[in-house]
């Protein structure tokens, strides 16, 4: 039991209570505040500064290479070298992109076209809209960086500057006469001198976070105009979602190939053999009853073994209890087939049906997997709803040794959750234990 705050707890006091029973609120302790405003505002005079010295350098050397590459398209030689200038811009303007991430402005990166064989590969710049104006933004910022500069060293260094003008401004020439900025206002004396000062420096030290964030935020603005490429985020997105849905086609031809053999070689065999032990006993029930009773038998069993394998294998095609219970009664069923003791936790999320199936399958083929390879004693199978994404996690306590790698059990899961924008990881070192995660978008997968 602890006391509350401000008081001791008598243990003989019935009426003590504990910090808990009575809320209360903690306000932001003013030091860290300001150790935080101090700290950010030195991290915007560092990106200002060096956007300077970056901006010159890209000036320096991106306006001849335009210049020269400009002026010698006519012999071809031209063209590499407007190419190695936006190379150098594109390279400047990923390197300006980061600092601006670093202080909370995200601006999208370029992402450019694969790379082909043929000379035009090597020119692909010269047609991309975006080099040229990740160039025009070396134009630009050159400009706005070299106003920014000065502004920020002055504010950075007036402030403390003049709140410390009483110490440092006995050494400056000609003390002791009246020539300072107070005088030239009309105030003589160094008494007025150095409160003028220390007022201005007040002043400049007061309003410096608010400077250097707004000569940040203008740079800022202008990379947005000029550098956050939307498009080529859409090109890769079309890209990612071309190749994931491939892979789900390829995944489904697999299963449905695998279900075409399995079928073939389970309960077609059955019936076959059914049919026959049916035509066998219609010919012996006349002659010989007690035979034909036992081939009925026979063939019985031999329908209750399809059956069972028909029901095996639709699990694979569509679980009736995915379909009328949910994913948290499926993935139960599922455990409590399993061999081994399995402990089940699933938080209730969204999820599409193609993404309950992915689920559904990939802890299926998972504690199948476990069961027949990793004489585990215990298993836990948890989904969760980590922000905007469904985390299933499936671990036990066997040999280890599972792989994604062809050829294993687990090797077309990665596929099939690719078709739903998923991921799949699996640890598995020798001697255990398997750690077996699937990540699927729930934006993905609502959609």
């Amino acid at each position: 039991m602890n006391a509350p705050i401000g008081r001791i707890l008598d243990p003989q006091d019935p009426g003590s209570t504990s910090a808990a029973d009575e809320p209360r609120t903690e306000s932001p302790a003013p030091s860290r505040s300001l150790g935080e405003l101090v700290r950010r505002t030195c991290q915007d005079f560092g990106f200002l500064v060096a956007s300077f010295f970056i901006s010159l350098f890209g000036f320096i050397v991106c306006i001849p290479l335009f210049a020269v590459g400009l002026g010698t398209t006519p012999i071809i030689v031209g063209f590499a070298v407007l190419t190695l200038c936006l190379s150098i811009s594109g390279g400047l303007a990923r390197y300006h992109r980061r600092l601006l991430g670093s202080l909370g402005y995200e601006i999208t990166q370029t992402i450019y076209p694969p790379k082909t064989k043929g000379l035009r590969s090597r020119f692909r710049r010269l047609g991309h809209a975006q080099s040229w104006r990740e160039f025009l933004h070396v134009v630009i910022i050159f400009i706005v960086a070299t106003t920014c500069f000065p502004i920020a060293v002055t504010w950075f260094v007036a402030g403390p500057g003049g709140l410390l003008y009483g110490l440092w401004s006995v050494w400056l020439p000609g003390q002791g006469t009246d020539s300072g900025l107070a005088f030239l206002l009309g105030f003589p004396g160094r008494l007025a001198d150095v409160a003028l000062n220390m007022a201005l420096g007040a002043v400049f030290l007061i309003t410096a976070p608010f400077v250097m964030r707004g000569l940040v935020a203008l740079q800022a603005g202008i990379a947005r105009g000029l550098l956050d490429d939307e498009t080529s985020v859409l090109r890769q997105q079309v890209s990612q979602l071309a190749t994931s849905r491939a892979a789900a086609g390829e995944a489904e031809a697999l299963t449905l190939r695998k279900l075409e053999r399995d079928l073939h070689d389970g309960p077609q065999q059955r019936l076959v053999r059914l049919g026959m032990d049916i035509s066998a006993a219609e010919r012996r029930i006349a002659t010989d009853p007690d035979e034909a009773r036992a081939m009925m038998r026979s063939a019985f069993d031999q329908s209750q073994e399809a059956l069972a394998e028909i029901r095996t294998l639709s699990r694979g095609i569509a679980p009736p209890i995915l379909s009328e219970q949910g994913l948290s009664a499926a993935i139960t069923a599922l455990a409590a087939r399993s061999g081994t003791p399995t402990t089940v936790d699933i938080d209730d999320v969204e999820l599409s049906d193609p993404a309950q199936n992915a689920v559904y399958f990939v802890t299926a083929e998972a504690l199948t997997n476990m069961a027949k390879h990793s004489a585990a004693q215990n298993c836990w199978v948890e989904l969760r709803a980590v922000g905007a994404i469904a985390v299933l996690t499936i671990t036990d306590d066997g040999m280890g040794g599972a792989s994604l790698a062809k050829g294993h059990g687990l090797a077309g899961l990665a596929e099939r959750l690719r078709g739903v924008d998923g991921t799949l990881t699996v640890s598995s070192p020798i001697g255990g234990p398997t750690h077996l995660t699937a990540t699927i978008p729930l934006q993905a997968s609502a959609s």
